[in-house]
């Protein structure tokens, strides 16, 4: 939508908002959870936590977007902050986290907004938004004022400087009579921004309108456009509800009719005045608040190729949120009203996700090609949404190799990106491992960035791992040398002769060393390999009881394993029934294995807190084993007491622990094969009757 004359617009911003009607706009609402990328690359549903630098539908719709105004040469997208320490490491730079894309975002071409030297801080209080710009911009006007005597300069800039937190409620300043006539505008107009910060919008109106009528030049502009601020937030606040969600059926027209007003009246006064891109952007506001999505997506297009306008004001940080919320998650969205390429993308992407739900239908092939007509000036954007929806949606990845690109591509922008990707994940759909193999070592070998070293890095590990291939995850310069693909074979991949290996190589550094000999000391724990822990101890630091994680008192063994957690001392569970310290009772067990009580001790060991940390290990090893050996499950060696004659206080000390296995959630915490609540009952009555003077006995008041 070009702007020749702003005075057009006035008809439109006008009728449209007696025309319509105003339906509920939907809130996003977010769940706060563990995020862990998933290094198979393999999503086809939405994963935040796993976002790839490349236009793919497990991408966050932000993502996305963000991609497409790089490619438009609008945005550039910083690398990713990774995880240096490799203990810790979960990101690298492929895959990750959605929620970070935004503060990596930054324009390529500088917005025309006012630009001041104290920027503020991101905020989602438009109210609070130039609360320190503000600051700035009066206190050098003041300044610089030749009308403004030097004594009321520094009254009215202290005055200013006292205004320094948004949220809290400010006093109004006491006017002198005495003072100059322009010294009394200015201070008015402080009055006037104290009530707007203190969300007295009315009062802040009266006395801006007011001050659009004065001589002096700066104060009538900035009053005229903090007109377009106050009605804003005056009618933004009649549609927030005491909970913060804001519901577009209660928002007052008249307030709203004002505010756009506002807007037309600033740009047709100023034309080329210092806030014609803030009043421009504040369009879109108006546009979504009036549920005038045809008019909002035309909005973002007509900026999208207008960069160099003085009118242009996209934040490339936070363009991609408000295109998410306000168009694509608006009860207003219709898709009717995508007419070009850079949108239809985003929805096309968003609608080739598999989806488990039950109202939920991907676009078909044919509603795609039905866009073709809209991708004229993109052919080879619109053949790669082709091929995606042939690989996600039709499951038939042979015929999406025909709308890519059959030579190599040069990967200089993320759609070239993209196609490089899909075509390798084409093998893999194909079972073609070799020859995914060398493409993503030969694609590996050509990365110019750290996105792509990061894809291509991550992409090649799932085939190094299967191949045991060691060498390509250890050393200084290793082939894969991000830290969380590097923990992730060491800790979950790599066997007992590659820990091994890990452990004696020159080439490993500490960092890798140590998690390997870590991962190698706690798998022999779970899979009772008592003769391998035996031979593989003196591998620990000597220090090794100062390696307490985050309880490390020293700083630089706060991100190291915790190797303190096999310096476990024993315990006593009863003055007769005795544990020896973990390296004696390994000692004791790699000779009796099948001894009832050191099982016993050894569950002792796996409940505590040095200890507990292997039954998530446990688990993760009865899914993919990497070493050989039955797993231990302190569970069992408690039912397999029960189930034998003894009746000592081994034996009710296995009735106690069996039936705490499932306190107080009712879930097994132990390990083995869950029994039914009638077990756990059988095993309750048992200990009451059997050993009632027992302190386990009495201890117990429920079963779970």
């Amino acid at each position: 939508m070009k702007l020749q004359n702003i005075s057009i617009l006035k008809p439109i911003l006008y009728t449209f908002i007696t025309a319509i009607s105003i339906q509920a706009q939907s809130i996003y609402a977010g769940a706060e959870n563990i995020c862990e990328p998933n290094l198979h690359l393999d999503d086809r549903d939405l994963n935040g936590c796993s976002n790839l630098p490349v236009l793919y539908p497990s991408n966050d719709s932000q993502t996305n977007t963000a991609l497409l105004l790089s490619d438009l040469g609008l945005a550039e997208i910083e690398p990713m902050l990774i995880d240096q320490n490799l203990w810790d490491a979960t990101f690298g730079y492929v895959p990750f986290d959605a929620a970070n894309v935004s503060l990596a975002t930054k324009n390529k071409i500088q917005n025309q907004r006012n630009e001041l030297t104290v920027k503020d801080e991101i905020i989602f209080d438009e109210r609070c938004y130039s609360f320190n710009s503000g600051n700035y911009a009066f206190i050098n006007q003041v300044k610089t004022h030749k009308l403004i005597p030097a004594n009321e300069k520094l009254v009215l800039i202290n005055e200013r400087k006292k205004m320094n937190q948004c949220n809290n409620k400010i006093a109004l300043i006491s006017i002198d009579p005495n003072w100059s006539t322009t010294t009394r505008q200015y201070a008015s107009y402080l009055n006037a921004s104290i009530l707007f910060y203190n969300a007295n919008y009315s009062s802040s109106t009266k006395i801006f309108t007011v001050l659009t009528s004065v001589e002096d030049a700066w104060l009538k502009e900035t009053a005229q456009y903090m007109l377009i601020r106050t009605t804003l937030n005056s009618a933004y606040a009649t549609g927030v509800d005491q909970y913060g969600d804001v519901y577009l059926d209660n928002i007052n027209q008249n307030l709203l009719k004002q505010f756009l007003g506002h807007i037309t009246n600033y740009l047709n006064t100023y034309p080329n005045g210092r806030y014609v891109a803030s009043a421009r952007g504040f369009l879109r506001r108006g546009f979504w608040l009036s549920k005038r999505q045809d008019l909002l997506v035309n909005e973002i297009v007509w900026q999208i190729q207008n960069p160099k306008s003085k009118f242009y004001n996209l934040d490339m940080g936070q363009l991609p949120a408000e295109i998410d919320r306000r168009i694509f998650s608006s009860n207003s969205f219709e898709l009717k009203n995508l007419k070009d390429p850079f949108f239809l993308t985003i929805y096309n992407l968003m609608n080739m996700r598999d989806y488990k739900t039950e109202h939920y239908q991907p676009i078909t092939w044919s509603q795609l090609n039905a866009q073709k007509d809209f991708f004229k000036t993109q052919p080879e954007l619109f053949n790669y949404l082709r091929a995606i929806h042939l690989f996600f949606i039709q499951n038939k990845p042979k015929d999406a190799l025909n709308y890519l690109p059959k030579s190599n591509t040069k990967n200089s922008n993320y759609l070239q990106l993209s196609q490089t990707f899909l075509k390798g994940q084409i093998f893999e759909k194909l079972g073609q491992n070799q020859t995914a193999e060398e493409y993503w070592t030969n694609q590996l070998a050509q990365a110019r960035t750290l996105y792509q070293k990061g894809l291509f890095e991550t992409a090649l590990s799932k085939h190094l791992n299967i191949k045991q291939d060691y060498s390509a995850f250890i050393g200084k310069q290793a082939k894969i040398s991000q830290p969380n693909l590097q923990r992730q074979f060491i800790t979950q991949q790599a066997n007992i002769d590659i820990l091994d290996k890990i452990i004696q190589s020159n080439q490993s550094t500490v960092d890798q060393k140590q998690a390997a000999i870590h991962t190698l000391l706690s798998k022999s724990l779970v899979h009772q390999r008592f003769d391998l822990f035996q031979r593989k101890y003196s591998y620990l630091p000597k220090n090794a009881n100062e390696y307490k994680g985050y309880s490390s008192e020293k700083e630089h063994l706060k991100n190291k394993p915790v190797f303190a957690n096999f310096i476990w001392n024993g315990s006593n569970i009863t003055a007769q029934l005795k544990c020896d310290n973990l390296l004696t009772l390994t000692q004791q067990l790699s000779k009796l294995s099948n001894d009832p009580l050191l099982n016993i001790c050894l569950g002792e060991f796996m409940r505590s807190e040095q200890g507990y940390s292997l039954q998530q290990l446990s688990y993760d090893e009865q899914q993919k084993p990497t070493i050989g050996g039955k797993i231990f499950a302190r569970g069992e060696i408690y039912k397999d007491i029960i189930k034998s004659s003894r009746k000592d206080d081994l034996y009710a000390y296995a009735l106690y622990r069996a039936i705490q296995c499932y306190a107080p959630s009712g879930i097994n915490d132990c390990g083995g094969i869950e029994v039914t609540k009638k077990t756990r009952k059988q095993w309750y009555d048992q200990i009451k009757r059997d050993y009632p003077t027992s302190t386990w006995a009495k201890s117990l008041k429920y079963y779970w």
